[in-house]
């Protein structure tokens, strides 16, 4: 289950930033049994599917584990503000 926080953390750096990066690289770092690193892995499956729900798609495909995600049709009302200076 995704911690609502974790989605309001991605909101904010959506409107600061106009996407989110994401990367697996440390998913299972730590883990010491391959149960262990299967439930990181599906973590983080759960929070890529609250993303999607949320309306967020990727920008383009990963790319040497760089996930740019975005909310097509919208912009970060920060980015607004900034191209408006």
């Amino acid at each position: 289950m995704v911690e609502g926080q974790w989605l309001r953390d991605c909101m904010e750096e959506w409107r600061d930033y106009g996407h989110l990066i994401l990367r697996a690289k440390w998913t299972m770092d730590g883990a010491t049994t391959l149960a262990e690193a299967a439930a990181r892995f599906r973590e983080r499956a759960d929070e890529l599917d609250e993303l999607a729900r949320s309306g967020f798609e990727l920008e383009r495909p990963i790319s040497d584990d760089y996930a740019f995600i975005v909310r097509p049709g919208e912009e970060s009302p920060m980015r607004l503000v900034e191209e408006d200076e």
